[in-house]
């Protein structure tokens, strides 16, 4: 049986990875929730690995989590992507 992309280990260290930027930002889950426009639900549901990261709302969070001035950020993105 063919585990869900959700439980991939690239995709969880992830998750994790983003999970911990905002709590060292000092970022709560509905801050995060209301700047993307859903719940702060889904963002719980997403970092406990129960709903996907939306590319899109990748996108927005990087964008709140300043990846432009996070160089070690900007590269966990870059390993991930592979590029």
């Amino acid at each position: 049986m063919k585990v869900k992309t959700i439980y991939n280990s690239d995709y969880v260290n992830l998750i994790t990875i983003l999970s911990n930027e905002r709590k060292r930002l000092g970022i709560s889950q509905k801050e995060v929730a209301f700047q993307l426009s859903i719940s702060q639900t889904d963002i719980s549901k997403i970092e406990r690995l129960e709903r996907r990261l939306d590319i899109l709302e990748l996108k927005n969070l990087l964008q709140i989590y300043r990846i432009s001035s996070n160089p070690n950020l900007k590269k966990v993105i870059l390993e991930f992507l592979e590029i």
